[in-house]
């Protein structure tokens, strides 16, 4: 369950504010304000001056992203924090430094302790947890977005860049106790639901690719639709055309045989006056001409 919460700025490592579980004791809030001078200081910082790089070799909390520390109790002591634990290791880290790997103090008991990190431009919010199974460690995770989204709602950017520390604990220390109390009631049932969640998005996928194979295959048959559409329309084109033509083809016809004919009455007129000039419109002339020479 989720023990401790903070809120800082993640420029100087200022605590903003804190909640802790009513009935746990420990000096979580001394060793987490010595975690997170640790933090801030092997952390890049980006103002308008440009970006200003710490001494660090390595980068323990970039912008952006998460961590998550476990305090062993069973290790050897490192002598470097005060208090609670025997060592400190960091998940998702492969550093050469062994002081950036692992960090701890006295021990304050059998349990191990997670402390989970997560930096958004100038706040880091931290929560510190007794749980052993990472499932909840990803419900913890949701309880940190869920805080710094509420967090950097109720206040402007330009607020926490100038706010002394702890200044927000007054009026946001009830809606931090209010979030925690919600996820240690309902963290079996948000574990539970990060794996419906899970197969529910494995579910979506595969609807979704079904649905697209589907959309495919539509729009395939109907690209084959349309081309039988437009086939048939060529095909009725086509036939118009044909019956056009041979209309055409008949009239050009008709027309040519009229031609002739008055070509032959044409000739056969021009021969006749040829004739009526010569004998005249009867032939009285050439009958004339032909009976005299024979008497």
């Amino acid at each position: 369950m989720i023990l401790y919460a903070v809120i800082a700025r993640a420029k100087d490592g200022a605590v903003l504010v804190e909640s802790m579980v009513a009935g746990v004791e420990g000096n979580f809030p001394q060793i987490t304000v010595e975690v997170l001078e640790r933090i801030v200081g092997s952390s890049n910082w980006t103002s308008a001056l440009g970006t200003l790089e710490s001494s660090s070799k390595v980068e323990l909390l970039p912008d952006g992203a998460r961590r998550t520390f476990v305090q062993r109790h069973d290790e050897p002591m490192c002598g470097l924090f005060s208090g609670v634990a025997a060592q400190w290791s960091c998940f998702g880290y492969n550093a050469d430094d062994a002081d950036v790997e692992s960090y701890g103090g006295a021990n304050n008991g059998d349990l191990d302790y997670y402390f989970h990190l997560c930096r958004k431009d100038n706040v880091i919010s931290l929560c510190i947890s007794d749980d052993t199974d990472v499932r909840y460690h990803a419900v913890n995770y949701n309880f940190l977005d869920d805080a710094d989204a509420k967090f950097t709602t109720s206040y402007a950017p330009y607020k926490i860049t100038k706010a002394k520390a702890y200044e927000m604990d007054k009026k946001f220390n009830k809606e931090l106790g209010k979030l925690i109390y919600f996820y240690n009631e309902n963290r079996n049932k948000m574990a539970r639901q990060d794996k419906v969640d899970d197969l529910l998005n494995k579910v979506e996928d595969l609807k979704g690719v079904l649905g697209r194979n589907i959309t495919m295959v539509l729009d395939r048959e109907e690209k084959l639709a349309v081309l039988v559409e437009r086939s048939e329309d060529m095909l009725e084109d086509t036939k118009v055309f044909t019956k056009r033509s041979s209309k055409l083809k008949t009239k050009v016809k008709r027309n040519l045989y009229s031609y002739y004919v008055i070509a032959f009455v044409f000739g056969v007129l021009v021969l006749y006056l040829f004739f009526a000039e010569v004998c005249g419109y009867t032939g009285q002339k050439c009958s004339v001409s032909s009976g005299s020479e024979g008497g």
